[in-house]
């Protein structure tokens, strides 16, 4: 059992120094005050002492009274079993944190690994503790209108449930992880399969190695005597045929008349140089005729008259320039034409007389003009070269048998022996899959368990059917027996049906006082449940703001009811006061609240 007995505090939120509140003194308190006053933030500021962090996620420079800035501190004494617990917090620039058990400081050298012991004592994590001791229609509403399968997985959190699906995807990892290894491991034994099935001998005979023939020493030896006498013949026959044609080439050559002298090559220079100069004399008297057709009348420089007899007559003597031009390059054309002819012949003339002397130089007259016969060696050496070459013909016959025997008889060895590694290998596969397909198997089955259409949802139906009693005791009560909650599970979903006098009804067509009806049977529910289920039983309880809508018979339903429960429970709300329940006002002065 976990007591929260007297909460103090400095600075926090609008709150201003020395604020008491004594969280065991009644069953069913009011806290009442306007908007902005900081009702709300009174179980914000429980959070931040046990917790270091508020459900708000309200910064920590945020907490202090901006009007003081002076940092905050923040006090709470609580019992745990037989235990009295102190813990004390005050943040500047820096946080310090004390945690006192029956007097003796416990406290660790660091603010982070106290608030892990208080944690560890109260055996509550955040999400628990701020859901069992601060409650509000908003939270509920969320939770009674969400989408079906948010509902769910609300619950999930709600019911402590989330082992269930770590659980859930640590075996759908492992299941992953094996499944991989299940691939690799057929992977490989397909890949040893098929390299058997590919590497499958025939036959597993050896074949023969072949003796290679010799070819005839004696032979070979003659053969090279016979080829030597008759590379003699050959090579003067060869040369009467070579001087042969030298002199038929140097007959014809005379014959053909090209080397009689035709005088030296003319240098064009002088010609062409010429011809440029023609071509520039036309062009300049094209450029003064040009000229002259252009004027009019008037020049354009001067603007004086132009005299048109002194005009015809330039223009004759351009016309005649431009003429005699054009006629001297016409015969410079047909000289030009000529001096390269006779250049022509003259290169003619000189590479036949630099080959006739070629040819004298090459034939040489004192060999004769007839070939040689060695049909008779040529006869000899045909016959042995074909005995021999019938020898060698044989022994690359044999070398190629030998070498596809050779051949077989490595491949059969090696595949023998590969063979026998690939079974093997084969052996542990499959034995090594056997295995792994049995754990693969086996955490299928657990996926499936803890899946959510597994344990977890055996565990949230039973857990929802026990939410689903509880919400209905309140609710009846509240609604005297008008309104009824049913909790449906269907595989991933939580629905929800209400039912007004024995009609299904949205919980969106609810007014807002039917609704609040419902918000508050359920959160009561909620905070049952997770107490029975948490193994841990807090006395506060925080109810913000839930009988706004409610009417008056409805507030003195909620007021009947949480007066039977066994909690210290404050009812947040604007102004609404009940005459026999304890009340607490907050009030605003000069920016600063305090407890009254």
């Amino acid at each position: 059992m976990i007591i929260l007995k007297t909460l103090r505090w400095d600075n926090c939120f609008s709150y201003g120094q020395n604020n008491t509140l004594d969280l065991n003194d009644s069953n069913l308190t009011q806290l009442v005050g306007t908007n902005g006053m900081g009702k709300s933030s009174i179980p914000l500021i429980i959070e931040e002492v046990l917790f270091n962090k508020n459900s708000k996620g309200i910064k920590k420079q945020e907490i202090q009274n901006r009007f003081v800035n002076d940092g905050y501190s923040i006090n709470l004494l609580f019992q745990v079993d037989e235990d009295d617990y102190e813990i004390d917090v005050s943040r500047k620039a820096s946080i310090k944190c004390k945690l006192y058990k029956n007097g003796e400081d416990i406290s660790s050298h660091t603010a982070t690994n106290t608030y892990k012991t208080v944690q560890e004592l109260l055996g509550l994590d955040f999400k628990t503790f701020t859901q069992l001791v601060y409650q509000n229609t908003n939270a509920s509403l969320q939770f009674l209108t969400a989408t079906d399968t948010n509902r769910k997985k609300f619950l999930i959190d709600l019911l402590k449930l989330e082992e269930y699906v770590e659980f859930f995807d640590i075996f759908k990892e492992a299941s992953r992880e094996i499944s991989v290894e299940v691939n690799a491991l057929n992977s490989k034994s397909d890949v040893i399969i098929k390299w058997l099935e590919e590497n499958k001998l025939e036959t597993t005979e050896i074949f023969p190695i072949l003796n290679l023939p010799k070819p005839s020493e004696t032979d070979e030896t003659t053969l090279r005597h016979l080829r030597h006498d008759f590379e003699k013949i050959s090579e003067n026959n060869k040369k009467i045929i070579d001087n042969n044609f030298v002199k038929e080439q140097l007959d014809a050559l005379e014959a053909s008349g090209h080397l009689e002298p035709v005088g030296e090559e003319i240098s064009l220079t002088a010609m062409l140089q010429q011809q440029g100069t023609f071509g520039s004399k036309m062009a300049e008297a094209q450029a003064h005729l040009d000229k002259l057709s252009e004027l009019e009348g008037q020049c354009p420089t001067c603007e004086s008259e132009v005299d048109e007899e002194k005009l015809e007559e330039l223009n004759t003597i351009y016309y005649n320039q431009k003429t005699t031009a054009q006629n001297e390059t016409v015969v410079l054309k047909e000289k030009i034409a000529e001096t390269k002819e006779h250049n022509k012949k003259v290169v003619i003339q000189k590479n036949q007389q630099r080959l006739h002397e070629e040819y004298i130089r090459d034939w040489d007259g004192s060999l004769p003009s007839t070939i040689l016969d060695g049909d008779e060696i040529s006869a000899s050496i045909d016959e042995l070269s074909s005995k021999l070459r019938n020898v060698h013909v044989e022994i690359e016959r044999v070398s190629s048998e030998n070498m596809k025997a050779e051949r077989h008889n490595t491949r059969v060895s090696i595949i023998q022996e590969q063979s026998e590694g690939m079974e093997s290998q084969l052996e542990e596969l499959v034995a090594a899959l056997g295995k792994v397909e049995e754990q693969s198997a086996h955490l299928e089955i657990l996926k499936k368990a803890f899946s959510t259409n597994g344990l977890l949802a055996y565990k949230i139906e039973n857990l929802v059917k026990d939410l689903e009693d509880l919400t209905n005791e309140y609710l009846s009560e509240l609604s005297d027996g008008r309104f009824s909650l049913e909790f449906v599970v269907t595989n991933d979903k939580l629905n929800v049906e209400i039912t007004d006098n024995a009609k299904v009804v949205d919980i969106l067509a609810l007014s807002s006082g039917e609704l609040a009806r419902v918000n508050t049977a359920t959160l009561l529910a909620i905070r049952k449940l997770m107490s029975s289920i948490s193994s841990s039983r807090i006395n506060t309880l925080f109810l913000d703001e839930v009988i706004n809508v409610l009417d008056e018979q409805g507030r003195e339903k909620i007021v009947e009811i949480l007066l039977g429960e066994e909690l210290n429970t404050y009812i947040v709300s604007h102004g609404w006061t009940h005459p026999l329940l304890a009340k607490i006002e907050v009030i605003k002065e000069d920016n600063i609240s305090h407890l009254e």
